[in-house]
């Protein structure tokens, strides 16, 4: 659901005074502050997913379906992380098309 205009710049006017009063909180929240750098997070994602494939080829080899399971999961948690690492250009607050139009 796209803002309004006036909600977006309310939200930018909220931004702007936190980056007035706090700068250090607002950079930490501005970005995923929170996410291991890009590379970090497909490395991470490729192990994950090769973990997850090699636990699945075990599982079938052995017909454990619980274990088949946990191997699914892992490969799609490693296919998760590695899109994390992939960044999309994001619109910042009012740099979009005007709704309707």
């Amino acid at each position: 659901m796209a803002l309004t205009e006036y909600e977006q710049r309310q939200l930018q006017l909220l931004a702007d005074q936190l980056l007035n009063d706090d700068p250090r909180l607002a950079a930490k929240l501005g970005a995923e502050s929170f996410l291991p750098p890009s590379s970090a997070r497909t490395s991470a994602g490729a192990f994950t997913m090769l973990v997850g494939l090699f636990v699945f080829a075990t599982a079938l080899a052995a017909r454990i379906p619980t274990l088949g399971v946990l191997g699914l999961i892992l490969m799609c948690t490693g296919v998760y992380l590695i899109s994390l690492g992939f960044h999309l250009p994001r619109e910042r607050c009012g740099d979009g098309p005007a709704p309707g139009g």
